[in-house]
């Protein structure tokens, strides 16, 4: 019997860094509309602790739906480690562009967040497929 894998199957690790780069990609991008607006007074500083959360939940339920996809089984939580996944990769891309790390509550609750969303990403993804 050959140990090797048949290429033309699809390595569910690639898909998990592939939905969370895409994810990562779309997060740059929504933060960087976000602080257009605000430059522009179209939202006002009080929106930014809710407008933060809430592009991190829409990129971690698409990096759960793009990554989860090659899993075959346990779709929702392959979503929730692709979206916790997304969440450390863009934890360490942001704090390289600010220049500083900081862990701490905030970074639990934004990982907790993720992960349900994941989750959630997950679970549609296995409702779409009919598994």
């Amino acid at each position: 019997m050959s140990t090797k894998t048949n290429r033309t199957e699809k390595n569910p690790v690639w898909g998990a860094a592939l939905g969370a780069i895409l994810a990562l990609l779309l997060s740059l991008g929504l933060v960087a509309l976000a602080a257009l607006l605000l430059s522009k007074q179209t939202i006002g500083l009080d929106a930014v602790p809710i407008v933060n959360p809430v592009i991190k939940t829409v990129c971690a339920l698409v990096a759960a739906l793009v990554g989860s996809g090659r899993f075959r089984s346990k779709k929702w939580l392959a979503g929730a480690g692709c979206a916790v996944l997304y969440i450390v990769v863009t934890t360490l891309v942001f704090a390289a562009l600010g220049g500083g790390l900081s862990l701490g509550r905030g970074t639990l609750i934004d990982c907790t967040m993720c992960a349900f969303a994941g989750m959630l990403g997950g679970m549609i993804r296995s409702l779409a497929s009919g598994e």
